[in-house]
């Protein structure tokens, strides 16, 4: 679980994306379920991929989600819009770290860190110097 307290400081985002709280979003209790939580993770990953150009690679260039690890922080309610922050932890040969903050309200109500691999077909593919320079652009700054 990732429980890293910087990820919790919105001031660190360089990123950032927004969805919207749905009803169906919620559980028997009330509370936004943490399906729903990892789809605005989704939102705001691939929000950041493809603002970052890795969705603009060409075939069979492509990146994958590898990980992800999830901390439920707050409960939160219908109705809203959460924003998702996201910012590059650190860069591998072909990975790439992501770390995330959902917030809703003013409050994080949930904190991850995402690897994203980037594939040459089906194998790792070294991320290039152009890549990497837009990436070094988009890493979490000091809160």
């Amino acid at each position: 679980m990732s429980r890293n307290p910087r990820l919790q400081d919105r001031r660190i985002y360089p990123h950032w994306s927004r969805d919207t709280v749905r009803f169906c979003d919620q559980d028997a209790a009330g509370h936004v379920n943490n399906v729903a939580i990892c789809a605005y993770l989704e939102t705001g990953r691939l929000t950041f991929v493809r603002d970052a150009g890795l969705m603009h690679q060409p075939p069979p260039l492509r990146a994958i989600s590898a990980g992800l690890d999830v901390s439920f922080l707050r409960e939160s309610h219908w109705p809203g819009d959460v924003e998702i922050g996201c910012g590059v932890l650190s860069l591998g040969t072909s990975s790439i770290r992501i770390g995330s903050g959902v917030f809703k309200d003013g409050a994080c109500i949930a904190t991850a860190e995402m690897t994203i691999v980037r594939l040459n077909g089906t194998a790792p593919h070294p991320l290039d110097a152009a890549t990497r320079q837009a990436l070094e652009a988009l890493r979490l700054r000091d809160g």
